[in-house]
């Protein structure tokens, strides 16, 4: 027992020293460990454990079971509770019944439960503000690039399984493959395995128990495999956490150079926008909508498009805006006329107490070198994505447009300004 003890406390150590990048995150945030009870979550369980009588960590572990209602024997989910029951750390069993989903869904058995479990764990870690942990390691790596090529994949699938990704965190990608098997085979805690994982009717299962161990005997190494491909930077926590990830709405744009997604390749063009999108919190763009998008930017014209989380805008000779649909500027103005102090898009403007505001409206003109000028194409001039066009509070004073406030959109971008009016700022 001594000498395990040894061998956990020196590979622990080890893993720990791999995560440096990784130790802010680990110290500042709760921990959601998905915990399955088999082998792998298990070893991360128990590097947590560790990890809290290391005073590493800032709160204690929650652990989140889903109960996929396939094990023949309840007697094993039982023995799965009373275990989470001793070690004294919250956690949360939610029971689904995978089969009757897969059924409904048409997803497989194993597509349905992580498509369930991933609901729970961002769920719970949007709550708490914590992040999840699961047991990948690097031939989990191989497993997953290998279904991916199957399906069609393309050179995105050799990036997958980051680390640090999608607030999911993989601290077992970092321990050397060596240790773990050693863990593996000689578990010094209980492991509550799931019998599905030795059936080799489901694809992952094959992969794992018939290719991966001929292209081990032949002398790959997922280790290097998967650093060859992964540049293993620190996350970036500010950015992670949301609702304090962005001061204001100018934060939330990103454009992409029209030149790059007119004349590179789909994939590549995916690549960089699934980039951008990422930055924001936002999820990749399906291929369905890729086609839409980039057949919209061959045509060369002007265009608006929206999915559940963004709108994409470009005039013909515009850079590609994203803008998040949970940004500020896709907020109402509000206006306090006591004060004067008009707010929108995470800024604030004191306007004369002579005029009121408004968002801007169809068919509202403007007087400019003595001419009554359409709003619209005064904007349009500007390339202001149409998408932020109504939104944008204007001035009115006696029933007359006097200012549109684009500097609440863009600080570098002067206002619209009225002939009568110039001056009064």
């Amino acid at each position: 027992m001594a000498d395990e003890n040894t061998v956990l406390e020196n590979s622990f150590s080890i893993l720990w020293e791999n995560l440096n990048e990784y130790q802010e995150l680990l110290r500042s945030k709760t921990a959601i460990i998905a915990y399955s009870g088999g082998k792998d979550s298990s070893l991360l369980l128990q590097f947590y454990i560790w990890l809290k009588r290391k005073n590493r960590l800032s709160n204690d572990p929650i652990l989140f079971h889903l109960d996929h209602s396939i094990r023949d024997n309840s007697i094993q989910e039982t023995s799965i509770v009373k275990y989470l029951e001793e070690l004294g750390f919250r956690f949360i069993i939610k029971k689904k019944n995978i089969p009757r989903f897969s059924l409904k869904t048409g997803f497989s058995l194993e597509e349905s439960g992580r498509a369930l479990r991933y609901k729970n764990l961002h769920r719970i870690a949007n709550e708490l503000q914590g992040y999840i942990v699961t047991g990948h390691h690097s031939e989990d790596y191989l497993e997953t690039i290998f279904i991916q090529l199957i399906r069609g994949g393309g050179w995105n699938s050799l990036k997958t399984l980051n680390v640090f990704e999608n607030n999911r965190f993989r601290p077992l990608m970092l321990l050397p493959e060596k240790d773990r098997k050693y863990f593996i085979a000689n578990p010094g805690w209980p492991v509550f395995e799931d019998e599905s994982n030795g059936s080799r009717l489901y694809l992952r299962n094959r992969i794992r128990l018939d290719l991966i161990p001929l292209l081990l005997k032949e002398g790959a190494n997922s280790e290097k495999i998967y650093r060859n491909f992964h540049d293993l930077e620190a996350p970036r926590l500010k950015l992670k956490e949301k609702g304090n990830a962005f001061s204001s709405g100018e934060e939330m744009v990103r454009k992409i150079a029209g030149q790059i997604l007119e004349s590179e390749p789909p994939s590549i063009c995916k690549y960089v926008i699934d980039l951008h999108l990422k930055s924001l919190h936002l999820h990749p763009v399906s291929s369905n909508f890729l086609k839409d998008l980039l057949s919209k930017i061959d045509s060369r014209s002007s265009f608006s498009l929206e999915n559940k989380d963004a709108w994409f805008w470009k005039s013909v000779s515009s850079d590609l805006y994203i803008l998040a649909k949970n940004a500020p500027f896709f907020r109402e103005l509000s206006f306090d006329p006591k004060t004067g102090f008009l707010r929108w898009n995470g800024k604030t403007k004191r306007i004369p107490p002579d005029c009121y505001p408004r968002s801007n409206q169809e068919g509202d003109k403007i007087r400019q070198g003595g001419i009554h000028r359409d709003l619209s194409e005064l904007l349009r001039e500007r390339e202001i994505p149409v998408p932020i066009r109504k939104m944008l509070p204007i001035l009115k004073r006696d029933g007359k447009t006097v200012m549109v406030c684009l500097r609440m959109w863009d600080a570098r971008i002067e206002d619209i300004v009225s002939d009568d009016f110039r001056g009064a700022f």
